[in-house]
């Protein structure tokens, strides 16, 4: 077993891809994986993106490529002002255009996919197009999609979500189930304590096998994973809110400020007020620890 292996496109008898339209309340959690490349643009909300270990913001107009079997969630915020968020999403299979030698240049485009690959500030053509696949369906769609992924080949700006050193822990292993629980549990409480014994209970596990089991399967510890989730959620209501600081750190589930400044300045060199006056929330790196690192009290 593996993170949830999400219904694809393998059973459609009219398509070689899938293309919808997401519009509704929210993005909740849901760890999952698919043997399909995932292109996703968010027209519409903002919130927390889960691609492999990387946990970061996203935002209206990102647009991101996730690499075949690379589990992924994205969790839009429960205050968020608009009552309803928006994605367009595109899955096909990196063997798609095989057939085709001159879209052979896309092969490596899709292996570099498999890390995860960021398009920032994506031009408007290129999400007119994208819609356009979406919104059309047969031999229109398939030519539009051929023509979106060339372009999205070439845009120079792109970037990698996922280090070098990523290992595919979750998808390489036979605990899907419980992978799957533990980071929908996290992401539904991490905004208050949420203590070892809890957790393990959470996945049924002893609390020593659980640590071990997590750090397995996610290449981190399970508090460093719990904090990067509310560091990200501090970035975010650091910039989109004028709450004081000492109810931001209560708000995100640390126990107090003091534990706040200590993990903020270790992990994005810098204290949460510094941050908050450079307005940096689109520019905030993501909240990956380096390996031992943000352990709380």
């Amino acid at each position: 077993m593996k993170p949830e292996l999400e219904a694809g496109i393998t059973n459609l008898a009219t398509a070689s891809f899938k293309a919808f339209r997401l519009y509704q309340p929210a993005f909740d959690s849901h760890w999952h994986y698919h043997p399909e490349l995932e292109l996703v643009y968010f027209a519409r909300g903002k919130g927390v993106r889960f691609i492999g270990d990387d946990i970061s913001l996203y935002d209206e107009g990102d647009l991101f490529l996730i690499g075949d079997s690379l589990p992924h969630t994205f969790v839009s915020y429960a205050d968020e002002a608009t009552p309803l968020v928006e994605a367009y999403c595109i899955q096909f299979p990196k063997n798609l255009l095989d057939s085709f030698a001159e879209c052979r240049p896309l092969a490596a485009f899709f292996e570099e996919a498999r890390r995860g690959l960021a398009f920032p500030n994506p031009d408007a053509a290129l999400i007119t197009l994208l819609k356009e696949v979406v919104q059309h369906a047969g031999t229109s769609a398939l030519v539009r999609l051929i023509d979106l992924l060339d372009r999205l080949c070439n845009v120079p700006e792109r970037g990698p979500i996922l280090q070098q050193a990523y290992q595919r822990h979750a998808v390489m292993t036979s605990s899907a189930t419980r992978i799957r629980t533990a980071i929908d549990y996290i992401n539904a409480h991490y905004q208050r304590p949420v203590p070892l014994q809890e957790m393990a209970h959470a996945c049924h596990f002893s609390p020593n096998a659980f640590c071990r089991w997590f750090r397995q399967h996610m290449g981190v510890t399970f508090v460093d994973y719990l904090n990067k989730v509310r560091l990200t959620h501090v970035c975010q209501l650091l910039t989109a809110t004028d709450l004081p600081i000492s109810q931001i750190a209560a708000q995100a589930g640390f126990d107090n400020i003091s534990t706040l400044n200590r993990l903020f300045q270790a992990r994005l060199g810098t204290s949460p007020g510094k941050y908050r006056a450079g307005g940096l929330l689109r520019s905030s790196p993501s909240v990956r620890p380096p390996e031992g690192s943000l352990k709380t009290q």
